[in-house]
């Protein structure tokens, strides 16, 4: 893939449980996580191939330790709330963290050095190479395979070989790519402008969607007072 040797993908079982049974905000986790897989209808299967949203239900038990990262029982925590968040695996599905949709951006930056060095590294996938734009995947090493494709966990996109710019879904996946980025193009990079958007949630008392406030890493949900 782009000229590069990727060590064999590592198939897994546990990023998107199937689950059949019935769906409690309550007792359970909304999870959302994203798939690549080759297009066939497509001149250049892996080129930009196709991205899959995926939305699952992970049931939880009052004692279990919360999903979303924060140490706490389930019961103490994510249950208490009134709105619904929704999680999402963390690179190397090592837990899970609360959605955050969030942006880095790089700029003025050396578009040519900086395209090649990704272009080498193994963790990222060139979905798309172009003078004005590259956009690679992050997978991590080994990418972790299932039915549904290759678990995505974050973009990187160059446009106009000046300005780099960075999306994640959680605090986690930012700071994942960022130590990429610093790990391969320190030299290439300044600190980066942030940005994180809003979160859509489902209100637990009436089932509607709502968008609530950006979750960054100073704030979170707001527990329910007792």
């Amino acid at each position: 893939m782009n000229g590069k040797m990727r060590t064999t993908m590592r198939k897994h079982d546990e990023s998107v449980p199937l689950y059949t049974g019935p769906i409690d905000p309550n007792g359970g986790f909304l999870c959302m996580s994203s798939h690549w897989r080759p297009d066939p209808d497509a001149p250049d299967l892996e080129m930009p191939g196709q991205k899959l949203q995926m939305a699952s239900y992970i049931p939880a038990r009052p004692g279990d330790l919360c999903r979303c990262g924060s140490g706490k029982a389930y019961r103490d925590c994510c249950r208490l709330q009134r709105y619904w968040y929704p999680i999402c695996p963390n690179p190397g599905l090592d837990g899970y963290s609360l959605r955050s949709p969030q942006s880095a951006t790089f700029e003025n930056v050396d578009g040519q050095v900086l395209r090649m060095r990704l272009m080498e590294d193994v963790r990222l996938q060139c979905a798309e190479d172009t003078p004005d734009r590259g956009f690679w995947l992050y997978w991590g090493d080994p990418a972790l395979d299932d039915q549904y494709g290759t678990l995505c966990f974050g973009d990187i996109e160059l446009k106009h070989n000046r300005t780099l710019l960075v999306t994640a879904l959680s605090d986690v996946r930012m700071r994942t790519l960022l130590d990429l980025l610093r790990e391969i193009a320190a030299d290439l990079v300044a600190a980066p402008k942030m940005h994180y958007d809003s979160v859509m949630v489902v209100d637990k008392r009436t089932g509607n969607n709502v968008q609530v406030p950006p979750l960054t890493r100073r704030s979170g949900p707001r527990r329910r007072k007792r």
